[in-house]
């Protein structure tokens, strides 16, 4: 039992917990505890969760070693961007993505719940109407994989919505725990990447990672 690490997880859950509503109220400035990751990083040690009663804890960089993986944040399930188009992006290019450049998973999550996303995925799926062989839906709860990764979105308008603590709206491809690229869809206007998800939808992707092998 690491009595320091404890410690330091304690303070980071409190702290992740505390400071998005002091910022929302104007008592703190609204910014990232971790600077935004980059290409050569390898990815933070962090769970995800997936499932529903039970939930499973799912290590990442244990879950993704040796595979080449694309992430997938958003701000929130079932918003009108993530629903239309930009997951389905995905399910729709899940052929191109697995045969022609290796991926052997998706992950999207948001910073909610799994059972949250596992309703989300399955109402996708259903519209997509074709069978999902690769993409997979997980949860961050706690928020604690989106603020290692640098990617709380943290401009006072969403938070003062409501969306506090939330994801940005980011893809990031990762090949063998090693980050290689990093989109982020936002600009001053749209904060959250709504009116423009271009650069995090699959198509983008694609081209990205063909501009690298």
């Amino acid at each position: 039992y690491n009595v320091a690490s404890s410690m330091m997880y304690f303070k980071m859950k409190v702290l992740g917990a505390i400071v998005p509503f002091l910022a929302v109220a104007g008592f703190l400035p609204l910014a990232n505890a971790f600077a935004a990751i980059t290409p050569g990083t390898k990815i933070p040690d962090a769970d995800l969760h997936w499932g529903f009663n039970p939930v499973t804890y799912i290590n990442v960089p244990e879950y993704t070693a040796g595979q080449k993986v694309l992430f997938l944040g958003l701000p929130a399930a079932f918003t009108s961007t993530g629903t239309n188009p930009q997951v389905p992006s995905y399910l729709e290019h899940q052929d191109a993505l697995k045969e022609e450049l290796g991926i052997d998973n998706v992950i999207v999550y948001c910073v909610n719940d799994a059972a949250v996303m596992g309703v989300w995925n399955a109402k996708l799926v259903e519209e997509f109407g074709k069978p999902n062989k690769l993409v997979t839906f997980m949860g961050d709860p706690s928020g604690d994989f989106t603020r290692l990764l640098g990617m709380e979105m943290t401009d006072p308008r969403p938070a003062s919505a409501g969306f506090i603590g939330r994801c940005k709206r980011f893809a990031m491809y990762v090949d063998s725990n090693v980050v290689k690229y990093v989109a982020v869809s936002e600009s001053p206007d749209d904060p959250a990447g709504d009116e423009n998800p271009e650069a995090t939808c699959a198509p983008a992707m694609i081209e990205a990672i063909k501009s690298l092998l």
